[in-house]
């Protein structure tokens, strides 16, 4: 490869860019057929190396253990754990209860508020995208120096879902893909996360927003918007379908 930007096309994927810097690298990719292809092929690289590395779930005794070190250092002194949190067994049970909050999936309540929560917030914030655009050749492989997961990045314009960009949030804890789409004056987001085993709640309104959830492989998903149920129902079979 002969671009004298291709170095800086590699930082830009790896998450080494940001403000300015960032949107000027990805201005050139958007210009530039070289650095687009090799864009391309890093994105389908990670996809690679993720759908075929091995993956591993901590062992049920660990989290019994852990369990029962959290019993023993909060259950007899339940008041005096908060008010001695920042010394000797305080802390080890505060670090306990983090190992377990890692551990442990998040309840299906906690995804349901924490999706929406999620989507306002980005939306109020005017927050929506990190990475505006509306080729998926750009948005894919923004997210491979940025969140330990590839997300299914389809361009569905000609159904009425485009592509507007993406971003990295948090659900119940864990960081996230966004894949941000709209549709007529609605915005859709498309959120991926790594499974941990999760019950995931199907079909949820959390204060007038409406969210789809669902598994694939070692992954996640939700599509939360303020449409229509039928419409935020067809857009996920279009994602569902590219994952099949």
């Amino acid at each position: 490869m002969n671009c004298p930007e291709l170095l800086r096309t590699q930082a830009w994927l790896d998450g080494e860019l940001d403000g300015a810097a960032a949107a000027e690298a990805e201005r050139h990719v958007e210009s530039c057929a070289e650095c687009k292809a090799f864009s391309a092929d890093a994105a389908e690289l990670s996809d690679a190396i993720r759908r075929d590395v091995s993956h591993h779930r901590a062992p049920d005794g660990l989290r019994a253990r852990i369990r029962r070190a959290l019993d023993a250092e909060s259950r007899p002194r339940r008041r005096g754990f908060w008010y001695g949190a920042a010394g000797g067994a305080g802390i080890t049970a505060l670090a306990a209860s983090l190992v377990i909050a890692m551990l442990l999936p998040p309840l299906p309540s906690t995804l349901s508020q924490s999706i929406v929560d999620a989507h306002v917030r980005a939306l109020m914030s005017r927050r929506e995208v990190a990475v505006a655009s509306s080729s998926h050749h750009t948005v894919k492989p923004w997210f491979a120096g940025r969140v330990a997961l590839s997300p299914p990045v389809g361009d569905y314009a000609a159904q009425g879902f485009a592509l507007a960009g993406g971003r990295v949030d948090r659900v119940a804890g864990a960081e996230s893909a966004v894949v941000v789409y709209r549709h007529g004056a609605h915005e859709i987001d498309l959120f991926v996360w790594p499974d941990r085993g999760s019950h995931l709640p199907g079909e949820t309104t959390v204060r007038g927003y409406r969210a789809i959830f669902w598994k694939s492989g070692d992954l996640d998903f939700s599509a939360v918007s303020d449409m229509e149920i039928a419409e935020i129902r067809k857009f996920v079979s279009l994602v569902r379908a590219q994952r099949e």
